[in-house]
């Protein structure tokens, strides 16, 4: 997937809810850069609709380029704006705004401005991304504070670079006004936005539901709690709280960062930060465990619109519930290893096995089963021996599902091998595909390689088969640990039987069999 660059801090966003329905005719017929200065009346009305999707979609090569294009005097689209009666917001163009404001503030999503935004959260991929736009700016343009102190200027630079100075501060970007009510703008937003980059399904969702408790609890945990405030409605009590749930989550789910080739075990619980990638994860995930009936979810259309933060965080509590079964050092987790459970044998995250695992924990939590997760327990090496051994199997199967069918599929088949390793019989890839009522005989599809460069799939399969071997284990159901995220400090001894807390009777092991399986 090819980089994008972060400028969603460059322009604040704003709630066409607040703004009223009055509106005016035609202001100013064009916008020259200088009105994107940090202290000019102009951008400090300006705003982005709190609706519109983060600014994230060009990469550093698209940015280089239209700044390229705007200094010298290239054709470049309008602007469309809206005036409320206290703010002017930004339909179409918050990308082109944005991309000059970052140049202007070098601050390509790793500087000031984005760091105060997200309160230090900025992802390693966010951080290349800018260095690369940077890098790219500042050889085919160059920075913004260099330009402007040639403005006038007759010497210490050659002939098209002080042109270029000139037009950055004379040009301007023309303008058109959508005349209306708030609901006139919003309507305008979307038939704009169906042009250009169309917006995918996921954003679609999130504009339209943006009210809903699974939209806000996403879009919190997306950035840890940080960036554009879409619970800022809520009281203040409840915004600190969905702030600090979210961090949490975004801590378990997403960190560490990793990047291709696979080089450790130590793999983030949700794959990606990719915005697309994991907010579309994220509303499976929420719509899952922060249902109070994982049997039979509500739709994220189906909540009322969040106007206190109740209902958020109802839903972020029940689903941090259910991730600490997942995960984490509760005594009820079963520290499940990424790699085993979520990751493909070429060290790609599965979301369909991340969600087809948290439903059935999840409706085995509703159904109060605890009797489930000490089978689990029981025949939980022979389960991800056989997951192991699979993967490429795995893979194939779900590839070849419907995609409605995925989640509960995955579901079925992980209760399939735990019901199966617990009788003793032995399972095989076509029993279970006989299990799950599918048709179907399983190859060995990988045929011989013809480049004689590694890739990076080929690397990572290379470590995973290796680092797979000798990972950590619980002594207890000698499943692999996850000890970064999820560990407990076992006595060998136990402390009734005068067991003592030295490291000789120390053994490190997952926190459900340390509380709920030993004896």
């Amino acid at each position: 997937m090819s980089q994008r660059v972060n400028l969603d801090a460059m322009i604040r966003r704003e709630d066409f809810g607040v703004a009223g329905e009055e509106y005016t005719l035609d202001l100013f017929k064009d916008f020259p850069i200088s009105s994107l200065a940090q202290d000019t009346p102009i951008f400090r009305l300006l705003r982005k609709p709190d609706f519109q999707r983060e600014t994230n979609h060009w990469s550093p090569e698209q940015i280089a380029t239209f700044i390229e294009s705007f200094v010298d005097n290239e054709v470049i689209p309008g602007l469309i704006l809206w005036k409320s009666p206290n703010l002017i917001f930004v339909l179409d163009g918050g990308h082109r705004l944005s991309a000059l404001r970052a140049w202007m503030e070098n601050d390509y999503g790793d500087g000031t401005v984005t760091g105060a935004f997200y309160k230090g959260e900025i992802s390693n991929d966010q951080k290349r991304a800018a260095k690369r736009t940077r890098s790219l700016v500042e050889s085919r343009v160059g920075r913004f504070e260099t330009l402007k102190k040639l403005v006038g200027s007759k010497d210490g630079a050659d002939q098209k670079t002080i042109q270029r100075a000139t037009r950055a501060f004379t040009r301007t970007l023309s303008l058109q006004w959508v005349q209306g009510t708030a609901s006139v703008a919003e309507s305008s937003f979307y038939k704009i936005n169906s042009q250009g980059t169309p917006l995918d399904a996921t954003e679609t969702t999130l504009i339209k539901l943006r009210r809903k408790p699974i939209a806000i609890s996403a879009r919190a945990i997306l950035r840890a709690g940080t960036g554009n405030k879409y619970w800022a409605i809520f009281p203040a009590d409840r915004q600190t709280k969905v702030e600090e749930l979210a961090h949490q989550f975004f801590e378990l789910l997403f960190e560490p960062e990793s990047e291709p080739p696979v080089k450790t075990l130590d793999l983030p619980l949700g794959g990606t930060v990719s915005p697309v990638d994991a907010l579309a994860v994220l509303i499976e995930f929420l719509t899952i465990a922060g249902a109070q009936t994982p049997i039979s979810p509500k739709a994220i259309g189906d909540y009322a619109d969040d106007q206190t933060g109740d209902d958020t965080l109802a839903v972020l509590e029940r689903a941090l519930n259910i991730l600490n079964r997942i995960t984490g050092n509760s005594a009820g987790s079963l520290g499940l290893h990424p790699a085993v459970y979520f990751y493909n044998e070429r060290g790609k995250h599965n979301r369909y096995l991340f969600l087809g695992i948290t439903q059935l924990i999840a409706e085995r939590v509703q159904n109060n089963d605890g009797g489930f997760f000490k089978k689990f327990s029981h025949v939980r090496a022979q389960l991800e021996k056989f997951l192991i051994d699979n993967k490429s199997w795995l893979s194939l199967l779900l590839s070849n599902m419907s995609r409605n069918q995925r989640i509960s599929k995955t579901r079925d088949l992980f209760g399939y091998l735990v019901n199966e390793f617990n009788a003793g019989h032995k399972v095989t890839p076509e029993s279970a595909i006989t299990h799950l009522g599918l048709r179907g005989r399983f190859f060995d599809i990988d045929g011989p390689q013809s480049r004689t460069k590694f890739s990076d799939d080929a690397k990572s399969i290379a470590f995973l088969t290796a680092a797979m071997k000798t990972a950590m284990k619980c002594p207890i159901c000698n499943g692999m640990l996850d000890p970064r995220k999820s560990v407990s400090y076992d006595h060998k001894v136990r402390v009734k039987e005068k067991g003592k807390g030295g490291a000789d009777n120390a053994q490190l092991a997952h926190p459900y069999c340390n509380t709920a399986v030993k004896h």
